[in-house]
């Protein structure tokens, strides 16, 4: 006879080997994740959606198979016979369109080796939470009446003796009837004086009827009536017995969170630079959606005046005409007056610019009137995506409440500013690329300001 038995080995190497790359796979992602949440198919995408990102670094190996050319020590694919020293080249690989004349390019072969890297289906979910995760999502500072009750549903807590039949509690009724019959068989017993048993029968007989029973019981022989009854208490549910679920409305206190997401969309501001602007928006949405249960956002798109827009026409109308930043703060502080009041909303300000103003200390002023209102963060982003030219409203900024200039020790090209007091909820930063978008929410939102 002849037995077999499966090795399961195999199977369990091959699910090794299946988290082992996909553990690989994230922590590319997280190296790589101030390039990663940058990418414009992300911000284009909706949640519960995957979205196609390049993985560097992470090679997929295949088996190449070939026939070998040409006699000892030809070329192509085999072993390799020929009279060659140690450091000549043996050969490079032809571009695809055999012509051009640079890496990547058409034509003669480049010296350089291209880059590796795959590409791999991300949900957009995750990404937020492995973003969220290396952020270390803050105990953010919020306010305590800040709050508003919404409702969560209904719960069944109270039981009452009368209500509608489709929140008729069955169990507690039926727990009710046993208690009851139980208790008359007590009664029974010591008024009659007859056993236990033959009380539960002649309850049993009346199906629970207590008076019934007890006439019965009072005779002078009622064992003669009670034979063919179970000596076993059957428990028979009474009107009095009924208990009633009573519904309730839950409600949980949700605090509040209001963006005012602030914009120049003057001639100046390029394609290229409402595009940063829009990547950093999206993932600060993300982040205080995270944080808060209820917030909402205020579009303010500004030249030489601000008004209220859309999100669509704050990311995609352009205008032109002169830039006076102290128009959108106006607005915001506004904003704030009527229909955020600081005690029951905590209050978010993000200013984007090229950092072109035609009256900055004006500026200045309408950011003080803002600050006075007690907001949990105003910050600014400057963005320099061309050689800066002109008056730079950062240095308005550096000046008008002592802001301290750092640079990242990761990218000494990427700017940023502090307060030097801790209490004031005051940071700055500014965006040369869209590598510069990570290390920008990690000033304005991580435990750890400095980067």
């Amino acid at each position: 006879m002849t037995v077999n038995q499966v090795d399961w080995d195999f199977s369990k190497r091959g699910q090794e080997d299946v988290a082992r790359h996909q553990k690989k796979i994230k922590d590319s992602i997280r190296e790589n994740i101030a390039d990663v949440i940058s990418e414009e198919s992300i911000i284009s995408r909706k949640k519960g959606q995957t979205v196609k990102i390049p993985i560097r670094g992470i090679k997929s190996y295949q088996f190449i198979y070939g026939k070998r050319k040409g006699g000892e020590g030809g070329g192509g694919y085999g072993l390799g016979h020929g009279k060659k020293d140690k450091g000549d080249v043996i050969g490079r690989r032809p571009a695809p369109n055999g012509e051009g004349d640079g890496p990547g390019k058409g034509g003669k072969p480049a010296d350089a080796a291209g880059e590796d890297y795959m590409e791999t289906e991300v949900d957009i979910e995750e990404l937020i939470q492995m973003m969220m995760d290396d952020l270390q999502l803050p105990d953010l500072r919020k306010k305590e009446i800040a709050e508003t009750v919404v409702p969560s549903g209904w719960s069944f807590e109270d039981v009452e003796k009368h209500g509608l039949k489709p929140n008729l509690d069955k169990k507690r009724s039926f727990k009710n009837a046993i208690k009851r019959a139980a208790d008359s068989v007590s009664r029974l017993a010591e008024k009659t004086g007859r056993p236990m048993e033959m009380c539960q029968k002649a309850l049993n007989k009346f199906k629970g009827d207590y008076q019934k029973a007890l006439e019965l019981l009072q005779k002078e022989d009622p064992g003669a009536e009670l034979e063919d009854q179970e000596d076993k208490l059957k428990p028979f549910i009474q009107h009095g017995d009924l208990r009633y679920r009573v519904p309730k409305e839950n409600v949980e206190s949700h605090s509040n969170a209001v963006i005012l997401a602030m914009m120049d969309v003057s001639g100046s501001m390029s394609t290229t630079k409402k595009y940063l602007a829009r990547s950093f928006f999206f993932w600060m949405v993300e982040f205080l959606k995270h944080k808060y249960r209820n917030v909402e956002i205020r579009f303010i798109a500004h030249t030489s005046e601000a008004k209220l827009v859309d999100e669509d026409e704050f990311f995609h109308k352009g205008e032109s005409g002169g830039t006076i930043c102290a128009s959108a703060y106006d607005l915001a502080c506004q904003l704030v007056d009527t229909d955020y009041p600081p005690s029951k909303w905590n209050i978010y300000a993000f200013h984007f610019s090229d950092g072109e103003d035609w009256d900055p200390a004006k500026t200045m002023l309408s950011v003080k009137r803002l600050m006075e209102k007690s907001p949990n963060m105003v910050g600014y982003g400057e963005i320099r995506t061309e050689v800066a030219y002109g008056q730079q409203l950062m240095r308005n900024f550096e000046e008008s409440f002592s802001l301290e200039r750092y640079t990242s020790y990761r990218d000494s090209d990427f700017e940023y500013y502090l307060a030097q007091r801790a209490e004031l909820p005051l940071a700055g930063v500014i965006l040369k690329n869209k590598g510069h978008v990570y290390p920008a929410l990690k000033v304005f939102f991580s435990k750890e300001k400095r980067i």
